[in-house]
């Protein structure tokens, strides 16, 4: 069943062509327009014709009536030989004339007119004197158009007749002519209705052209050969091409977070870890106090993971929640009191009373870990922070007599993966999560040289 709906899904995708819906849905229109409009032309062709049939048939009628003549009231007499038109003259030459009385009488016929005609009367329509008609009867399975006209002729004494002056012509000319017509209008048309297939194609391919070159773009991104859609679409497309590279980007930005949270997260779980290190290599502590130490420093893990993963799925938590800075600092000052304690530091803590900070706890550690850290790390045997709030700001300090922070070096350090010295331990990590979380409570980082002789690093938010 899974491979019968998947093959299905296969013929269906691989139908379902805008291109070609598009094409077939243009050819049914066209094929209907051509057909509508080819009525319209032929039956205005054959309007014409026929009119244009009407019209001589009339003349003929005039010429006719010039030749006739009445010897007396109900007798008309029309020469045997018409010489306005040989055709009347001719046997079955397609062209006849007839004339009756008043009773439907025959009275003349042409010399072209056939036996039949001659013998069955033609059928007359009821119309008024002076009134020309034209119509198509069929007589012994042959279509003739029939012009009909009661002509009034009044005697020297004043009596009045009546006279039914018909007209035969026969219709297979007619016919030929609106044949030949059809056949040629069909033939223009046709060539017409594929040359706009083949221009709509044309156009279709490039109307088109921007789509196709998304979907290959796309696959390019898939292959990683490109980063992103390009900027130059039509406007129709534009907010679409736009709203996928914002798509790429929102996708390429949070894989980027997760990776960079783990690293992140190994980075911040290595004080705890050296503490319970220490502490377990330290005998002097006897088991109650190691206890507390290791519970102390995994409920710190432990608020490490869940901080990582808080950031990892909504990035800085920038809450406006103010904590108080001195006993969260001499937190951190005593755990790397712990992890350096074979380097015997003076670290100095200067906070002043009742100062607070709006910070996440969670932020306010791994910025100031970080940096306290760096500078245990680094110094030669003293670490002083100090903290205050100066013209509305918080301002806190962290200060080593180690080497120090070249000038030149100072931004670069403040970048993932970048380190002052490759030779020591370090992943550059450590920086770079100080920079972003700062960035973020829209704060400030300087970093100078410390009266102690080394780097200073001051924190403004």
């Amino acid at each position: 069943m899974a491979e019968k709906s998947v093959s299905k899904s296969n013929i269906d995708k691989s139908h379902y062509s805008l291109q070609r819906r598009l094409l077939l849905n243009t050819s049914i229109v066209l094929v209907f327009f051509i057909a509508a409009m080819s009525f319209v032309l032929l039956d205005s062709y054959k309007t014409g014709i026929r009119q244009a049939t009407f019209e001589r048939l009339y003349a003929q009628f005039y010429s006719l009536l010039s030749y006739a003549e009445e010897i007396e009231a109900g007798d008309l007499f029309i020469p045997e030989e018409i010489p306005s038109d040989k055709r009347f003259n001719q046997y079955n030459s397609g062209l006849s004339a007839l004339v009756y009385d008043e009773t439907e009488s025959l009275l003349w016929k042409s010399l072209s007119a056939r036996y039949d005609q001659e013998q069955h009367k033609v059928p007359l329509p009821l119309s008024l004197p002076g009134e020309g008609t034209l119509a198509e009867i069929t007589m012994d399975e042959t279509e003739y158009f029939r012009f009909h006209y009661i002509a009034e002729w009044e005697s020297p004494e004043g009596a009045v007749s009546l006279y039914h002056f018909v007209i035969l012509e026969n219709k297979r000319p007619f016919d030929q002519v609106i044949s030949a017509y059809r056949t040629q209008l069909w033939f223009w048309l046709s060539i017409m209705a594929l040359s706009l297939l083949v221009i709509l194609f044309a156009v279709m391919r490039w109307t088109l052209r921007p789509i196709r070159r998304a979907v290959k773009e796309l696959r390019q991104i898939e292959r990683g050969l490109l980063n992103t859609l390009s900027e130059r679409y039509p406007q129709e497309l534009q907010t679409l091409t736009e709203s996928i590279n914002r798509f790429i980007h929102n996708e390429r930005h949070q894989s980027k977070r997760y990776k960079e949270t783990l690293g992140n997260l190994a980075h911040s779980l290595k004080t705890p870890l050296a503490v319970m290190h220490t502490a377990l290599q330290n005998k002097s502590h006897d088991a109650e106090e190691l206890s507390n130490i290791c519970s102390e420093q995994i409920s710190r893990m432990d608020q490490i993971v869940a901080y990582q993963l808080q950031r990892a799925t909504s990035g800085p938590q920038v809450m406006m929640r103010s904590m108080e800075v001195e006993p969260a600092m001499q937190k951190i000052t005593t755990s790397l009191s712990k992890v350096y304690h074979e380097k015997r530091l003076a670290i100095d803590v200067e906070i002043e009373h009742g100062l607070t900070i709006a910070l996440d706890e969670g932020d306010f550690y791994e910025v100031f870990g970080n940096v306290l850290d760096n500078a245990c790390k680094w110094t030669e045997s003293k670490v002083r922070v100090r903290g205050e709030r100066v013209n509305g700001k918080v301002v806190i300090s962290v200060e080593d007599d180690g080497p120090g922070v070249p000038e030149k070096v100072r931004l670069a350090i403040l970048s993932r993966g970048k380190r002052l010295d490759e030779t020591v331990e370090g992943q550059g990590i450590g920086m770079s999560v100080v920079k972003e979380i700062v960035a973020a409570y829209n704060g400030q980082i300087e970093i100078d040289t410390s009266e102690l002789g080394g780097a200073l690093m001051q924190l403004r938010f």
